[in-house]
């Protein structure tokens, strides 16, 4: 009896491990040859972001949305970091395969492999971003602001839960676009939809200050209860919530599921597709 593709995709991507590393540093590595500041260039976006949405929502309409009496940048940093990692990530997975048409063609690669290496792959430049939150933080905290705390431990399990949402998704958006390439342009507009949706620029709390009769919409977004429990616990300090932890299993678990059906049932047509 074979097992459920949810499995069989974990395996193949443990089995293969070396291979995923090694191509997860080529693509870093790749990525920044030539450039002089290298790694600096990730955080410029980001950083451009937050001092953009900072100025507009903290001070062009102001009250700050959902930091209460704290600083309103440190609010946002600790959803919109997580989420850059979320939609850069999907938007190269998705791109993945037609990318690397050459590779698909050889009959021994795994090609599972390559929609969840930009998902590892961003993931580092998320990583290599926390001394950036980590001193925001700290900067709060000495400024007097009643920011972070132990709260912050729980941060690599969020990532943890969220990483098979992210792959689950390249999965299943990879093998899709190969055979479909409005794929991306879909894509593209799916995730400024959820951007608004998930709660980043303002808290789950103030939308339903605001619009009582529209805080159900928030929850459209899979992104929300991991966005929610990043904010409690770099932001509030606090560990998340119990069912927030029930969502985002849930949430994982699906979404994982579903992409790994997606790659298996597409895989056989690929070679043709790209």
């Amino acid at each position: 009896m074979e097992d459920p593709p949810l499995i069989a995709t974990a395996r193949e991507l443990v089995r293969h491990r070396g291979l995923l590393a090694t191509l997860v540093a080529r693509e870093l590595k790749g990525r920044y040859r030539g450039s002089v500041l290298g790694f600096v260039w990730s955080l410029a976006q980001p950083l451009l972001l937050l001092a953009v949405y900072s100025f507009v929502f903290g001070h062009v309409f102001p009250p700050r949305p959902g930091a209460g009496d704290q600083p309103y940048p440190l609010f946002l940093i600790t959803g919109l970091f997580p989420w850059i990692w979320v939609s850069t990530a999907l938007s190269e997975g998705t791109v993945s395969l037609v990318s690397n048409a050459g590779l698909i063609r050889r009959a021994v690669f795994p090609a599972e492999l390559l929609p969840v290496v930009p998902v590892l792959s961003n993931l580092v430049h998320l990583m290599l971003a926390l001394p950036v939150v980590a001193l925001a933080i700290v900067a709060g905290r000495i400024d007097g602001a009643a920011v972070g705390g132990w709260g912050a431990l729980a941060f690599p399990l969020i990532v943890a839960l969220e990483l098979p949402l992210v792959a689950g998704a390249a999965l299943a958006l990879a093998p899709l676009h190969a055979h479909f390439k409005d794929v991306r342009d879909l894509l593209a507009s799916a995730l400024t939809l959820l951007f608004f949706l998930t709660p980043i620029l303002f808290s789950v709390e103030a939308v339903r200050a605001a619009v009582p009769s529209l805080a159900w919409v928030v929850r459209l977004s899979p992104a929300t209860p991991f966005t929610v429990a990043y904010q409690q616990a770099l932001f509030a300090g606090v560990f998340p919530a119990p069912r927030l932890w029930l969502e985002m299993g849930a949430i994982a678990l699906v979404a994982w599921g579903i992409g790994t059906w997606v790659f298996g049932r597409l895989r056989e047509t690929l070679v043709e597709a790209v």
